[in-house]
């Protein structure tokens, strides 16, 4: 999982009175929809999500053929707001600017139902 991603589940919240702190990613129930392609070309899907993640992960797969995806509803499920972490080499040579965009422009449909999205792009390490 990507450092920024992993460091936001970790994130401690605060708690109601009496109640002990819990991580968003206690709070939220689950973790997020992980894709990593193996060497050989296989996806390692760990967890279904909910329908909106199911359809950002579709799209992008399809259209960007990532090496690593994580899309998480970070709207507690609601579908307002969405974290995608994408890594692909349709990035390389590109700037972060060109990259969001990339990815904004392949979602535009889903953008207009969002309250908001953030999007962390990277390029896979050179071989």
């Amino acid at each position: 999982m990507g450092g920024h991603l992993a460091a936001l589940l970790a994130l401690r919240l605060p708690a109601a009175a009496g109640a002990k702190t819990t991580t968003l990613a206690a709070f939220l129930g689950r973790q997020p929809r992980l894709f990593q392609q193996s060497r050989r070309g296989t996806a390692d899907l760990s967890t279904r999500g909910t329908e909106g993640e199911q359809a950002i992960y579709d799209k992008l797969i399809h259209e960007l053929r990532p090496n690593k995806l994580a899309v998480t509803d970070s709207s507690g499920g609601c579908g307002s707001m969405y974290v995608v972490e994408i890594e692909t080499e349709r990035f390389r040579g590109l700037s972060r600017v060109r990259q969001t965009q990339l990815v904004t422009s392949l979602l535009k449909q889903e953008i207009r139902a969002m309250h908001g999205i953030r999007v962390l792009c990277s390029v896979p390490p050179a071989a």
